[in-house]
């Protein structure tokens, strides 16, 4: 989740003020007070969250903590593939989730590293059910720590899944485990993430 600083600069930015020098000149801000608010040296206290809500078209409350983000100012990830038969991952382009086709509400805590994909079908059910959305950070870890969780895996043959990461019968090998689909046993894997999080309606 973006911090009242960032914000800030998003609101501000949304207004039409290209730098924080522009809208401390027309509001009549202090240039030096207003830069320290948007860098986050200073925090941002109720009365000066007032000030800045009413002069670039937002809540106090959105400011402050968050909630209830104007239409346009949600943060967002991309969206960078589905997830169709057999928990296979389509990616949209690319090797590694770094094109996009459309963009997703960001869930908590997301920062720059964070994408989705979407679920298309019941083949994940009942862990993950038609239209639900996967994300994960787009950071790779190492996979031996990640055993026993619910991962997206891209495999050696460039294959991509959402499926739960078990150990394999040799030294550098996995099993991936899913619920409506058989085992893919002693595999090499290229990298492997955990799922972060998932939203559904």
């Amino acid at each position: 989740m973006l911090e009242p600083h960032q914000r800030l600069v998003l609101a501000r930015t949304k207004a039409g003020y290209e730098t924080a020098a522009d809208a401390a000149r027309a509001f009549g801000w202090s240039p030096i007070t207003y830069r320290a608010h948007e860098s986050g040296l200073r925090g941002l206290r109720r009365d000066a969250a007032g000030r800045y809500a009413a002069a670039f078209g937002v809540s106090e409350a959105w400011l402050l903590t968050g909630e209830g983000a104007p239409a346009g100012l949600r943060p967002m990830v991309p969206v960078v593939g589905h997830v169709g038969a057999g928990a296979e991952i389509h990616m949209f382009e690319g090797d590694q989730s770094t094109e996009r086709i459309d963009e997703a509400d960001a869930p908590p805590a997301a920062d720059e590293h964070t994408v989705a994909v979407i679920v298309r079908g019941d083949s994940m059910a009942p862990a993950f059910r038609d239209r639900d959305i996967i994300y994960y950070r787009n950071v790779q870890a190492d996979p031996d720590q990640l055993i026993g969780r619910e991962c997206v895996i891209r495999l050696a043959d460039g294959r991509t899944f959402v499926k739960i990461l078990m150990r394999g019968g040799a030294p550098g090998f996995f099993t991936l485990f899913s619920y409506n689909a058989p085992l893919i046993s002693d595999v090499a894997i290229e990298w492997a993430v955990p799922v972060k999080w998932v939203m559904r309606d």
